[in-house]
């Protein structure tokens, strides 16, 4: 219910980006809050919440017993693309439906500048009908009423709008690969040793201090002004085996040289449709290194016919969080 009325609150507030408003029809003064907090307040880690922090780990798409084998550090995978073998991360099933990422800004004479001193803020945790560890980005920026309050929740934001404290929310139309997790979770980044595991962001949700992994860096997040986009993954099953290796992916996305600038499509996806594909008999699935040793496809990535390779495939309707890693020692 808590998360349908964060929900309910936070749609008023995006449709207020485009609504029409009139004028005051009284003092517009702001009041008080029960749900934004002082500036100085400290906030609850979700980690200490015995509640909060098991709907996360049961629901944060991480394997449990690979995250314990390896001490709270999610480990990568090795798959394929373009040829070329390629360390991943895995986050679980999701959709084409991104959950809200607000980020805060702060009007200066050059520009708008992200307001270091407030973390971004989430609208639903893993366990929620509306997470996904894809996220849209919204532009929050922050009025000359603002003296440091932390906005930490849904019902915080729609609070800090009603009281001046922030403009309305503005959708960037960015889409940007960023799980939520405790922030006691690591993510492998490096095969070196000395190239410790990466901590995730800090960030808000539902009142909590929650952590997040924002993986890509500058290319990870691409701008699309539409729908959140997918690729497709393949996994492989020889004649010989009984099941299809879900160890070895190989990703019709490729790590991508550019930003895209809008109207362009983005150039990378961290979410992949499955394509279960038999190949011929007596194939070997380690001759399979890139998409194109099974598929033709048309300039739109649409699949046209298969290769002498593939004995039958099936595409399903399980959409897989993959996301390739860019760069070693990088999330």
């Amino acid at each position: 219910m808590e998360a349908v009325m964060h929900t309910a609150r936070l749609a008023v507030a995006l449709a207020a980006v485009t609504a029409c408003r009139l004028d005051p029809l009284v003092d517009d003064t702001p009041g008080a809050s029960g749900h934004v907090l002082e500036a100085g307040s400290t906030v609850p880690i979700a980690a200490d919440s015995p509640e909060i922090a098991n709907q996360i780990t049961l629901n944060d798409g991480i394997d449990d017993k690979l995250l314990a084998i390896n001490n709270g550090v999610i480990p990568r995978g090795t798959g394929q693309s373009a040829g070329e073998p390629v360390r991943y991360w895995s986050f679980g099933f999701a959709s084409r439906a991104p959950a809200p990422l607000f980020r805060f800004f702060e009007r200066k004479a050059s520009g708008l500048v992200p307001l270091a001193s407030h973390p971004p803020m989430v609208e639903s945790l893993p366990g929620e009908r509306s997470y996904n560890p894809l996220h849209a980005v919204n532009q929050v920026v922050v009025t000359d009423r603002y003296k440091g309050e932390l906005i930490t929740s849904a019902d915080a934001l729609a609070d800090a709008i009603d009281l001046g404290l922030v403009e309305d929310p503005v959708p960037t139309g960015d889409f940007v690969a960023s799980p939520i997790v405790l922030t006691t979770t690591r993510l492998e980044v490096s095969a070196q040793p000395t190239m410790p595991p990466v901590a995730p962001k800090q960030i808000y949700g539902h009142g909590y201090i929650v952590g997040m992994f924002e993986l890509g860096g500058a290319l990870g997040e691409q701008p699309t002004g539409g729908f959140l986009p997918t690729r497709q993954v393949s996994f492989l099953r020889e004649s010989t085996k009984p099941a299809f290796d879900a160890t070895r992916p190989i990703f019709q996305a490729t790590v991508p040289t550019k930003l895209p600038t809008p109207p362009d499509p983005a150039n990378y996806t961290a979410l992949s449709v499955v394509i279960n594909v038999d190949l011929a008999p007596s194939l070997p699935a380690s001759t399979i290194s890139k998409d194109s040793d099974l598929f033709v496809r048309d300039a739109d990535g649409a699949i046209t016919s298969t290769t002498t390779k593939v004995q039958q495939l099936q595409i399903t309707t399980s959409m897989l969080v993959l996301p390739i890693q860019f760069e070693e020692n990088m999330p």
